[in-house]
């Protein structure tokens, strides 16, 4: 007995990209069903807005694609992919062009920030730095106490 393997397509982020840049409006239509949902504008938007080249075409694409794609962006992405799609493709200037990731930077935080950030997981890094760099030793000594912490537990975030 033959079995039949099947691959499942995926969408060939290079010819999505290079679309993207030759302004094919069309492309997202013309793609079958199952590779429009793997279609993720998020993803496409941070490809787009960063683009190796002259200063002019990275300032192209950055305005374009904060103007055309990253505005109301959340709006709009999950129930109207075909429109993100022909406003992604506005931002291409004709040419294929190199769109390096554009990755979320690491953030050090320092001892007491990485407490901080463990009781408020739902709190922003730059808030985080901010609480800390506004606590003296007393308040921080307060903490300690307060979580019921030993002197070896302190050492770790101090």
């Amino acid at each position: 007995m033959i079995e039949k393997t099947t691959k499942k397509k995926k969408l060939d982020l290079k010819n999505v990209l290079r679309a993207i840049d030759k302004r094919e409006y069309g492309f997202y239509e013309n793609l079958e069903k199952d590779l429009q949902k793997e279609f993720s504008p998020f993803v496409m938007m941070r490809f787009v807005s960063n683009v190796k080249g002259d200063e002019d075409t990275q300032e192209w694409f950055i305005e374009r694609t904060n103007e055309l794609v990253n505005k109301n962006h959340w709006l709009l992405a999950n129930k109207h992919k075909n429109l993100m799609w022909k406003l992604l493709a506005a931002t291409g200037v004709g040419v294929p062009c190199f769109h390096p990731y554009i990755g979320q930077p690491k953030v050090e935080l320092h001892k007491i920030e990485k407490l901080i950030a463990e009781l408020n997981p739902t709190m922003k890094i730059e808030d985080v730095k901010l609480l800390a760099s506004m606590m003296s030793d007393e308040d921080k000594q307060e903490l300690f106490d307060k979580m019921g912490f030993d002197k070896k537990d302190r050492k770790e975030y101090e």
